[in-house]
């Protein structure tokens, strides 16, 4: 017995396959993780004008933090043109593909205006680590991004 192949047929299969592929695509998107870079993103947007203030501000001083990866750890190198007790503020390790894996940091540079914080607990991968710092009643902000293997 030969079965024939009919419009119907093919009508019916292409509507079932459609659905099928329809039904795993919204299941597959339901599970997806859709993290923001910030969850107050709408207050950060409105003082968006403040930070850029600081980075011109930054930009603009006669000597630059600097931002080093060795094989132990991440040098921050403060300007030596401020007291290390006017020193203060926070450096935030961002892993753009984990929100989890994000964290901060008080800034405490040492006599030597620097601070090392080890990459042994940081995983492998790209991280964008940004320093809002102070000195002097002036806020300042550096961002870099590092790669630790």
């Amino acid at each position: 017995m030969k079965l024939k192949f009919n419009w119907g047929f093919g009508i019916a299969a292409t509507y079932i396959v459609f659905v099928i592929v329809a039904l795993t695509g919204v299941v597959i998107f339901m599970n997806q993780d859709v993290s923001l870079e910030t969850e107050n993103y709408y207050a950060k947007g409105i003082k968006y004008q403040e930070q850029i203030d600081k980075v011109n501000r930054t930009q603009n001083l006669p000597e630059q933090l600097e931002i080093s990866l060795a094989q132990t750890g991440i040098t921050f190198s403060f300007p030596k043109m401020f007291d290390v007790k006017d020193y203060s503020g926070i450096i935030s390790f961002y892993r753009p593909n984990d929100e989890k894996k994000d964290f901060n940091i008080d800034l405490l540079p040492d006599t030597s205006h620097s601070q090392t914080i080890s990459i042994e607990t940081l995983d492998k991968g790209l991280w964008k680590v940004k320093v809002d710092w102070s000195a002097k009643e002036n806020n300042y902000y550096n961002e870099k991004l590092i790669m630790v293997n």
